[in-house]
């Protein structure tokens, strides 16, 4: 389950409200021991568009038979019979880009459709402003039922950030699709860059050390390549700057969790995490502008390097938990 769904899904036990998980299998024990996790078996894969609709199905018939009056539906998942959804990604083919129709094309377009159309909807949550955007200018007809954007809570990270060392900055980078992401984009920022700063740094996660990234083995001396972290802090106590210009993104918690602990970041304004600026900290540039442009910048915000910010960006989860729990109680009084 996506960290959203698992952090939500504890937080709201916590403060009181009775949970239900309706999921295919159960990986691990929550970390709250009042959630009731029903499975309802492991199906297909791939392709998406058939694990979606068998899904799907599994989760009507059980809402059919055990959910009560007062009992909410809330998906995180391509569904049709709930009351509140989730969306945590960008929408499906927006901007529109394929010019020939495809049956993939087609199902995918017809199942998110119907999640955010459905009956039974009576509120869409996005976790970003960008999405809620996208929302209203797809499913012009639905916008009456969007909520204001819920973005996730940060993990508290038990670390400090590292002293600043103006000769040999630290670039960060993190991420599992990182092409995506937008790390083919980092590595020419970061080549970019060192014409000025020679010694500046690379330091990447969340992939495969083996990874093709395009990185030569001259270049290597000046990477660290941390692969999958288990504990975030091993990535972020490393880096002065976060770099992540994703091509499109829905919201970036790493964003977030950097912000959080006071480390500057520059992303793309495809990002949705991108609006968090109120302390300075966060830049943000479109996706499409010149190399040089993004160098520039980082250069600039690594002359400014803040040591200790005078607000950093912190929403916890249990907020992120409050905020839905409003949006429930709404629903049961429409």
């Amino acid at each position: 389950m996506e960290e959203y769904a698992y952090r939500l899904t504890c937080e709201l036990s916590r403060i009181g409200v009775k949970v239900n998980v309706v999921c295919e299998e159960k990986i691990d024990e929550p970390e709250h021991g009042t959630i009731e996790i029903v499975q309802l078996g492991k199906s297909l894969r791939k392709p998406r568009w058939l694990s979606h609709l068998i899904f799907a199905k599994k989760v009507r018939n059980w809402v059919m038979i055990n959910a009560g009056q007062n009992t909410i539906i809330h998906s995180h998942e391509r569904i049709n019979c709930h009351q509140v959804t989730t969306i945590h990604t960008t929408l499906y083919n927006f901007p529109p880009k394929r010019k020939f129709p495809s049956l993939r094309n087609y199902l995918n377009e017809h199942i998110e459709s119907r999640e955010l159309n459905c009956a039974s909807i009576r509120k869409i949550v996005p976790v970003s402003a960008l999405i809620a955007g996208q929302i209203t200018e797809k499913y012009s007809s639905s916008r009456h039922k969007l909520a204001p954007p819920i973005p996730p809570g940060v993990s508290d990270l038990n670390m400090v950030k590292k002293e600043y060392v103006s000769e040999v900055p630290v670039i960060g980078f993190m991420g599992k699709e990182w092409k995506r992401k937008g790390l083919p984009k980092v590595i020419e920022i970061w080549r970019e860059l060192r014409k000025e700063m020679p010694l500046a740094r690379l330091c990447l996660a969340g992939f495969p050390t083996n990874e093709p990234i395009g990185i030569s083995e001259d270049e290597l001396k000046f990477v660290d390549l941390l692969g999958h972290v288990v504990r975030k802090e091993d990535f972020y106590e490393k880096i002065d700057i976060l770099l992540h210009p994703a091509q499109r993104e829905a919201y970036g918690m790493v964003i977030a969790e950097a912000l959080s602990i006071g480390i500057s970041v520059l992303c793309s304004k495809e990002t949705g995490a991108s609006t968090n600026q109120e302390n300075g900290l966060c830049d943000s540039l479109p996706y499409d502008n010149s190399i040089q442009s993004w160098s520039k910048l980082v250069i600039k915000k690594l002359n400014f390097h803040p040591a200790n910010p005078s607000t950093i960006f912190c929403n916890s989860w249990s907020e992120t938990a409050k905020d839905y729990k409003l949006a429930y109680e709404n629903v049961l009084l429409s």
